[in-house]
């Protein structure tokens, strides 16, 4: 007889769902983490929207050799229609976005029934071949803004843990709401008086810089933000998409269990999540990278400017500035006598069928700075730009992944918020971290002006104030560096989170950081 049938069978590794929020730089993110629980054993199931999940399966870096067996991606029936406004096409989308959020979960506790009934699931991932997922899941890890899926959880005896996509900053704001409530600041009219607020343990902040989804609306959305306050306290663990370092007093200030903010377990910072290959400061290679034609041209173009020379810029998946707003952007850039680089996307009032690059332009702009520009279309390799050398700014809208990666890689910001908790990292970044300089509009302008944007990146990008925030932002990258590597407050919260995943599956985990071994029960 074979001796190695006496070998009892290895236990299959602990199986997680991590369900994401349709929004694409919550999908990116949390996407990341799962990409970070699959190299330390974990099986990871991704669900998303469909449309999600099929936008992620054109992008190389979700291909096999990038996910590796151990996640899947599976998509849940688009139940929305697309309507007027499409995917990620302007601020009228973010109503959609929640919409597509509400109507996820009757599928996704299909899915569940399915999984824990042994069934199995089709996955539109490459990424799976050579695991089976045998194991059903014990764990469910889901978006903050996802507000129904802790009922859902707790119906299936599943764990249920949150990823907060956003600021240790906003995740207070969010679990003080029964208090701002109580003490008349939300919902923030548009006509408020600029007041001071303090919150527990925190430094005063003005309720201008409260993010924009807690200003004035109706009672339905507001009922909607107190769910989602009251879910994310009742959550076993919390993990944020921060590092400890950079908002010390915030996380300090959540872990006390006393008045509105009390939560039920725990706060792990465990950010940024990013890919190992961006984090050693390493040349990528093409086969790291998976590049596209796009890429490569893009990279080419870098590799001929000099060192912290050429400024980024780009509004994230969902703000597209209006013809109007580019133009004084593009003439501010101009007069700068800056180099730049900028992601520029279709405005929602243009005819896609008519669209193109120069139209969005002043007249004989690209003839006119030449090498000086260049504009990429509609999407960027937003890592492979922020970790280039001769990348030497950010002009950013400030929405979180933007900000934390920036930060990651040492590039100095100038701050351009426009909606959701932007202004919160505004105030982060320019006033904490002093890592970026802010573009504000002049007095009560509907746009930027050409003369605000030619200065302040001037300011940044050759100026005294920019020699400060250049000096801040390389301390600040060191600081996340450290955070992510082995001793780190983001790998020991991580290495923690994994082994009480390990726990709750039943299996054996030696987890090398905490020389904690938890044992499996066959």
């Amino acid at each position: 007889m074979d001796s190695c049938s006496h070998i009892p069978p290895s236990p299959p590794p602990p199986h997680v769902l991590l369900l994401a929020f349709p929004a694409q730089g919550h999908v990116n993110a949390l996407l990341s983490l799962a990409k970070l629980l699959a190299s330390k054993g974990i099986a990871v199931t991704y669900v998303c929207a469909q449309h999600r999940i099929s936008r992620l399966q054109e992008d190389h870096s979700c291909a096999s050799s990038s996910l590796g067996p151990l996640v899947r991606l599976v998509g849940l029936p688009d139940r929305v229609a697309l309507g007027d406004v499409g995917i990620d096409e302007g601020l009228g989308c973010r109503m959609w976005l929640i919409e597509v959020g509400k109507q996820m979960k009757d599928d996704f506790v299909q899915l569940l029934l399915e999984l824990q009934g042994g069934v199995a699931v089709a996955a539109t991932a490459a990424g799976t071949q050579g695991h089976d997922f045998a194991a059903a899941p014990s764990s469910v890890v889901s978006d903050g803004f996802l507000n129904w899926v802790r009922d859902v959880a707790t119906t299936f005896h599943l764990t249920h843990y949150v990823f907060f996509p956003c600021s240790a900053s906003t995740l207070s704001v969010m679990l003080h709401l029964p208090l701002l409530i109580s003490q008349g600041h939300v919902p923030l009219a548009p006509s408020a008086e600029p007041q001071l607020i303090t919150l527990p343990r925190l430094p005063p902040f003005w309720n201008k810089d409260l993010p924009e989804f807690l200003h004035a609306r109706n009672e339905v959305s507001l009922e909607r933000l107190k769910d989602c306050s009251s879910k994310l306290k009742e959550a076993a663990t919390i993990l944020i998409n921060t590092t400890y370092e950079i908002e010390a007093n915030v996380i300090d200030a959540l872990h006390f269990k006393d008045g509105f903010c009390q939560t039920k377990r725990r706060v792990l910072t465990v950010g940024p999540v990013l890919p190992d290959e961006f984090l050693d400061d390493l040349p990528l290679s093409h086969s790291q990278t998976e590049k596209q034609e796009q890429d490569i041209e893009c990279l080419r173009w870098l590799n001929s400017k000099t060192a912290r020379s050429v400024l980024y810029l780009s509004f994230g998946s969902i703000y597209i500035p209006c013809i109007e707003e580019i133009h004084e952007l593009a003439l501010g850039l101009e007069a700068s006598f800056c180099a730049f680089i900028w992601v520029l996307r279709r405005p929602p009032s243009t005819s896609s069928s008519s669209f193109s690059i120069s139209n969005l332009l002043p007249e004989g702009f690209q003839s006119r700075l030449k090498d000086r520009c260049f504009i990429v279309s509609p999407w960027a390799p937003q890592l492979l730009i922020l970790s280039h050398p001769s990348v030497g700014g950010f002009l950013t809208h400030c929405g979180w992944n933007s900000t934390i990666e920036g930060i990651s890689f040492g590039v100095p910001l100038i701050a351009y918020p426009q909606f959701a908790e932007q202004q919160s990292n505004c105030r982060i970044v320019v006033d904490q971290l002093k890592v970026g300089l802010e573009l504000r509009k002049h007095d009560n302008a509907p746009i930027i002006l050409r003369k605000q944007v030619e200065r302040v990146v001037k300011l940044l990008m050759e100026g005294e104030e920019g020699i400060e925030v250049k000096k801040n932002a390389a301390q600040a990258k060191d600081i996340i560096r450290r955070s992510l590597k082995k001793g780190g407050s983001s790998y020991e919260n991580l290495e923690a989170f994994v082994c009480e995943c390990f726990q709750h599956s039943g299996c054996k985990f030696q987890n090398k950081f905490l020389d904690v071994t938890v044992e499996y029960n066959s």
